[in-house]
């Protein structure tokens, strides 16, 4: 990967992250705790997609999918104001399920561990 990419992907990772700040609702104890996990720009830098995880019960995952989609625009209109590119790119976030997916095999690692720590007592 170039060199601009990286660069661009940590920036648009960054002001996204600043702008979710004064996103409505999302700083609300309904909301769960939301984390871009990271983004990935199209090739031809027209496209980019977030990765968000939310920590907290299905409604506040759902809620905050919600207000995310919502305030697409709002972020768009953020980064053409603080950026200064030719092009900004179209917005799209998606879930990432990679930190709950972690959890669940860390999880199964330590009752792997446990069990084997019981069956070395009692032999």
């Amino acid at each position: 990967m170039f060199k601009r990419e990286e660069r661009l992907k940590e920036l648009f990772l960054h002001e996204i992250t600043l702008a979710l700040r004064g996103a409505n609702g999302l700083n609300s104890r309904d909301s769960g705790i939301l984390t871009i996990t990271g983004v990935d720009l199209a090739n031809d830098g027209k496209d980019l997609s977030a990765y968000y995880s939310v920590i907290g019960t299905p409604q506040q995952k759902e809620r905050c999918e919600r207000i995310l989609a919502a305030s697409v625009w709002d972020i768009r209109q953020t980064l053409k104001k603080r950026l200064r590119l030719r092009i900004i790119p179209n917005l799209v976030f998606k879930f990432d399920g990679t930190p709950e997916h972690a959890a669940r095999l860390e999880d199964l690692f330590s009752k792997i561990k446990s069990e084997n720590n019981n069956a070395d007592e009692n032999p």
